[in-house]
């Protein structure tokens, strides 16, 4: 009996080591876990998301959620490109990709309402997905597809992410709409549109500069006349004033003249043709009131003259 004691002994251990090794787990920093017992069949509705190695029990494990934010894509690659119809009844063939973020407080209930297998809930992002943003897309026109693509992804975004939150236990991050194919008239012909927006402007524009253009020629062109106006009032008052200094000076030397001979008249009694005479004399000899007496001047006789 003592020998088949030991074989037992070693298997007893080598089961508790085994249940003891599986009752640790390790949890990384990108992951989220609740804890399911497969004895049981049960599952804890406490939420593991601090890292590292855990104590979980023997029977139990993790079944393990991204902390970190996923992307759902609808586009050519996978072909699930998305099938809408435009505000105005126009086809529409969309390409989006979403990110969103599984909520922590929700996994529990994440868990039991919707995956009857782990991952289910990824196939149920994508039907709400498809249903929301095909909805949304109802909301817009295709002129608006073509001019405000970056409004309506922030519509979508909010949409989804009010949809999520409230139904999925999860939140929306942010959404692209990478692909928005409209039918082939309706670009081209908003295309056209474009362009003739883009001449209008480009006129408008040509229209403006050349009004500036000519506002400035005529400013510049009544500055001059300004300038040439009071180059003409400076030469007329320079003019007149040189006229009225020339008057002056002419208005002193008759003056002056008048004087002087006035008291040749009163000194000599020199009178009618004596006093012409002297005057004549006087004139040709250089004198009057404009000669210079610091110079010398040469005598001069003149012979056979009659001043009368």
């Amino acid at each position: 009996m003592a020998p088949s004691a030991g074989p037992c002994a070693v298997g007893v251990c080598l089961v508790a080591v085994a249940l003891l090794v599986s009752s640790f787990s390790t949890l990384a920093p990108t992951e989220m876990a609740l804890r399911y017992n497969f004895v049981l069949s049960t599952v804890s509705p406490s939420v593991e998301i601090t890292p590292g190695l855990k104590f979980t029990g023997p029977f139990v494990r993790f079944i393990r959620y991204p902390r970190t934010i996923q992307t759902l894509s609808y586009d050519s690659s996978s072909k699930d490109l998305l099938d809408g119809r435009t505000k105005d009844g126009l086809p529409l063939v969309l390409g989006v990709a979403f990110q969103y973020r599984l909520l922590p407080t929700g996994l529990y209930e994440l868990y039991h309402q919707f995956e009857n297998h782990e991952g289910d809930y990824i196939r149920l992002f994508g039907l709400m997905g498809v249903h929301t943003i095909t909805e949304v897309a109802t909301r817009f026109t295709a002129y608006q597809f073509f001019n405000e693509k970056q409004k309506i992804a922030s519509v979508m975004r909010d949409e989804l992410d009010s949809r999520f939150q409230k139904q999925l236990f999860a939140s929306v991050e942010s959404l692209q709409i990478n692909e928005d194919d409209l039918p082939d008239a309706f670009t081209e012909t908003i295309l056209m549109a474009a362009t003739s927006k883009q001449n209008i402007t480009k006129m408008r524009k040509t229209q403006e500069a050349k009004i500036i253009e000519f506002q400035t020629a005529r400013i510049v062109a009544e500055a001059q006349a300004n300038v040439t106006v009071q180059k003409a009032h400076g030469d007329r008052h320079r003019i007149l004033q040189n006229g009225h200094a020339d008057a002056a000076i002419i208005d002193a030397y008759v003056e002056a003249e008048l004087q002087a001979y006035g008291r040749i008249h009163d000194d000599l009694r020199l009178g009618g043709a004596s006093l012409l005479k002297y005057i004549w004399y006087d004139t040709l000899g250089g004198g009057g009131v404009a000669a210079n007496r610091n110079e010398d001047q040469d005598f001069q006789m003149l012979i056979g003259v009659n001043p009368a």
